[in-house]
């Protein structure tokens, strides 16, 4: 073990060693710098854009639990019941029915089929903000006889908000509606060949009373959903019921694959600098040789010789790590205080800030180039004392 006063001393010689090409030292100080910030930032986006996508999903296209038909049923029957139900229950503050049905919407020479989801609009404006997700026109009311239409598929066919359109049903029973509006969710399912009807004119046409493809439910606390969905299951005697978390899994992973992806794009950035400190030490080892030698020949163990020059990389990964730590937290903090709007997916995208995102970066950051310092520490430590003072 080294006594305190030769750290104290091979810290000396590692700060004089580092600092005496203050350009050198900038440079890569500034590159570990800004790859430590890259890490922490990027993450912050990716965790951020995943924040988002879920509250946008849970806003638009589903409840904190979803209450599915059983495997072998197309509709979950006794709707009526089942909702009175979910309204003596304490923990739920809002619940919603839809039905899906498909048909075909033509306008003029175009025909195409379309997904119909038809809507509770009164409880839906409880659940979600599906309904105030217009392009274009207006939104349903509860006594409409109109529809929205999503704007993919007013793209598709040239239509607008007052035109007509004839909408075939899947049991052949024929209508012309009006477009009411054009809806933009921001949710690829919703967003394309979906027409949105109240559930009274759904009803009317398809004669599926007291039915619905899924029951939207909202609770007033949902970290609370594995508890409930147990609760709801047996209160209401049903065996599909599935958790925002569960619906909106493929997102988290998604931007875990993504932010997988930028990792190591970063990393790479990250390596070439600490590269750059190996090869800066790699260059003091040669350019030192002699110095090396004299100080081994005075006493120096080889282990003082390789704690110097990993000192020194030390010393640029602190740097680095401690200026990376600073640019990153506040490049996140302004980028979460500073949304910008996506259009496509109709939501503001921030950054989030987390503890986390400075102990990962700097570990990584810490790490990586204190690594890059072993190997031109091993060729000091290694010099024969002899051929080292003669050149």
């Amino acid at each position: 073990m080294m006594k305190l006063s030769e750290l104290s001393a091979a810290v000396f010689y590692a700060k004089k060693d580092i600092i005496k090409d203050k350009k050198i030292f900038f440079f890569i100080s500034i590159a570990i710098i800004f790859a430590t910030a890259n890490l922490i930032i990027v993450n912050g986006f990716m965790d951020g854009i995943a924040a988002d996508l879920v509250d946008n999903s849970i806003e638009s296209s589903i409840g904190h639990l979803n209450i599915y038909p059983n495997e072998d049923e197309r509709f979950i029957d006794g709707v009526d019941f089942k909702e009175k139900k979910l309204a003596s229950l304490d923990s739920v503050v809002a619940y919603s029915s839809r039905l899906s049905a498909s048909g075909t919407l033509t306008f003029r020479d175009k025909a195409v089929r379309v997904n119909i989801i038809a809507i509770d609009i009164d409880n839906e404006k409880k659940v979600t903000k599906l309904l105030e997700k217009i392009d274009k026109g207006q939104t349903l009311e509860s006594n409409d006889r109109n529809i929205l239409i999503s704007y993919r598929l007013a793209e598709d066919l040239g239509v607008d908000v007052g035109d007509e359109v004839a909408i075939v049903f899947e049991n052949g029973n024929i209508r012309t509606y009006r477009i009411k509006g054009i809806s933009h969710t921001g949710i690829y399912e919703l967003d394309v060949g979906v027409v949105f009807m109240t559930k009274v004119e759904a009803n009317e046409r398809l004669g599926f009373n007291d039915k619905a493809s899924i029951i939207l439910v909202k609770l007033n606390d949902k970290s609370l959903v594995e508890t409930k969905r147990e609760v709801l299951m047996d209160e209401l005697g049903v065996f599909n019921v599935r958790t925002y978390v569960t619906e909106l899994e493929h997102i988290v992973k998604s931007m875990e694959g993504w932010s997988k992806f930028s990792n190591s794009v970063i990393s790479v950035g990250l390596i070439a600098s600490a590269i750059s400190v190996g090869v800066i030490i790699y260059i003091n080892v040669v350019h030192k040789r002699r110095q090396i030698g004299i100080m081994k020949a005075i006493g120096a163990s080889n282990y003082f010789v390789f704690i110097v020059f990993m000192f020194e990389a030390g010393l640029f990964a602190v740097v680095g790590v401690i200026g990376g730590d600073i640019l990153g937290y506040y490049g996140t903090k302004y980028f979460e205080t500073h949304p910008f709007w996506e259009p496509m997916m109709k939501t503001w995208i921030r950054a989030r800030f987390y503890p986390y995102l400075l102990y990962n970066a700097s570990i990584v950051s810490f790490c990586i180039t204190l690594l890059a310092g072993i190997y031109p520490a091993l060729k000091a430590r290694n010099l024969n004392i002899i051929k080292s003072i003669w050149g």
